[in-house]
């Protein structure tokens, strides 16, 4: 690594997702590999990122497969010196989304310690910008924030689950850049938001001076919310034929908007350009239909 790449912290999970309570899983049932950062990271190297993934490194039977399937999707994978089983991710579907959910593994994100990470300053030092879920734990990610801030690199957030919505400003560190969904901004709020201005009011409170915030909203789109006080962009949403599988879906849109901003493309143009690419992932699952002349 010697040139500048991003610099993604986070795990790799195997999703179980199906339709029916969990525990009783019913057909259609769906496993894959997933982890918030993990989808970024994959869908940033499609994009010709170059995205460097630090993880735990896993134990078990499906321990060795990790490594094949990152490298067939061109992941620069760097397992950090510490060891936990494959985290697994269970979910009941209903309608393509998330209705309930079950995750085993947080040792593989709490292992990621502060002081683990400060031995690898190499990869700091080198970064374009720093990427991190709220699936981590709450002092890792204030500590991602200061060492972004000392390097001056960016740092950008993922919201990863609407109950971990009190990481979204981590030890009161605000992030120049954060990606939730309504639900969650709402949690985080404290709130309902009723409309575009509601939103944009409460998205202004989570980044630092001269940041965005980039709430998802369903089948209404994204509004991306500039901190400064100017005008929101909204996006529609590009329409999926039939019934999509949406998990990850918020992953792909950030991964996407992320890799379009490392080239220096306007917010304007990088919105569109990767809501555009999302659609075309839900309609053909896989990260093959993001790659540049897919």
């Amino acid at each position: 690594m010697t040139a500048e790449r991003p610099l993604l912290v986070g795990t790799v999970t195997l999703d179980h997702l199906h339709e029916g309570p969990l525990g009783r899983a019913r057909p259609p049932v769906t496993l894959s590999w997933g982890g918030v950062i993990h989808n970024v990271a994959c869908a940033m190297a499609a994009r010709g990122a170059d995205p460097v993934f630090v993880t735990a490194g896993y134990t078990g039977d499906l321990a060795p497969a990790v490594a094949a399937h990152l490298a067939a999707h061109r992941v620069d994978w760097r397992p950090l010196p510490v060891e936990t089983p494959l985290p697994v991710f269970e979910a009941e579907l209903v309608d393509g989304s998330v209705a309930d959910k079950h995750f085993t593994g947080q040792e593989a994100l709490d292992l990621l310690t502060p002081a683990l990470l400060a031995t690898r300053p190499d990869l700091l030092d080198r970064a374009s910008v720093v990427v991190a879920g709220t699936d981590g734990h709450p002092a890792t990610l204030a500590w991602l924030a200061d060492a972004a801030h000392d390097r001056g690199i960016p740092f950008w957030l993922l919201s990863a689950d609407p109950t971990e919505v009190h990481k979204l400003v981590p030890g009161s560190r605000h992030a120049g850049f954060v990606s939730l969904n309504a639900r969650e901004l709402s949690n985080w709020a404290g709130t309902e938001l009723a409309d575009h201005d509601a939103v944009a009011t409460a998205a202004r409170k989570l980044v630092a001076p001269g940041g965005h915030t980039l709430v998802t909203l369903g089948e209404q789109g994204a509004l991306l919310v500039p901190e400064d006080g100017s005008t929101p962009l909204h996006q529609p949403a590009h329409p999926v034929p039939g019934r999509p599988l949406t998990v990850g879906a918020g992953d792909i849109l950030f991964a996407c908007l992320l890799s379009a901003r490392l080239l220096r493309t306007p917010w304007d143009q990088a919105l569109p350009r990767a809501t555009a690419l999302t659609a075309a992932y839900l309609g053909t699952p896989g990260y093959a239909a993001l790659r540049t002349g897919a």
